[in-house]
């Protein structure tokens, strides 16, 4: 796996590089978020992409087919050079190395926040802005609910989580009193 993840950053560099050379740094961050849509919306294209039987032509031939016209040029080129080197099927993997490399250039960092109830719009707000502050980037925030934490909060940001769950402190507590660890609260 740390191979293909290695193989993700220098396509990912590489195409950021030509992006940033083009100004074209936006539309190639929208053209992997519709194939990476597409990809996890129809199982028989994400087979495709893997498939090592699949010649790589007829795999350039239904790209083009599917993509031409709703993505760049430079993206065709881009899976077509990923067809021939056999390496379409980490396009996920260079997604997301992608999208990292897009986020540190424009002073982004993503936000995960789980609470048990819907937070307020103010509540929201205001978390946000103190991440914000505290990062000193624009904070891409994605909210959610899982009433299996039974109150408080759990940040991700970036890699690094924040647990203030009751769920977290029940099971924290139950450590000291019983010396053993269990999920199952």
């Amino acid at each position: 796996m740390a191979t293909s993840t290695r193989i993700a950053q220098r396509y990912a560099t590489a195409i950021m590089s030509i992006a940033n050379d083009n100004n074209t740094t936006e539309n190639i961050r929208k053209d992997f978020t519709l194939i990476v849509d597409s990809l996890n919306a129809s199982d028989e294209l994400r087979a495709l992409f893997n498939s090592p039987v699949v010649k790589y032509l007829h795999k350039i031939s239904i790209c083009k087919e599917v993509f031409e016209g709703k993505v760049s040029t430079l993206m065709i080129q881009f899976l077509e050079m990923l067809a021939e080197k056999r390496r379409e099927s980490v396009f996920l993997e260079i997604s997301a190395a992608f999208t990292e490399l897009y986020n540190q250039q424009n002073n982004l960092v993503p936000v995960q926040v789980v609470s048990a109830i819907e937070l307020s719009a103010e509540l929201s707000a205001s978390l946000i802005k103190a991440i914000a502050e505290k990062t000193g980037k624009t904070v891409l925030p994605v909210f959610s609910v899982d009433p299996a934490i039974k109150g408080g909060l759990i940040i991700t940001i970036a890699d690094t989580m924040i647990d203030a769950s009751v769920r977290h402190q029940l099971n924290k507590l139950q450590v000291e009193l019983s010396g053993s660890y269990s999920v199952t609260m």
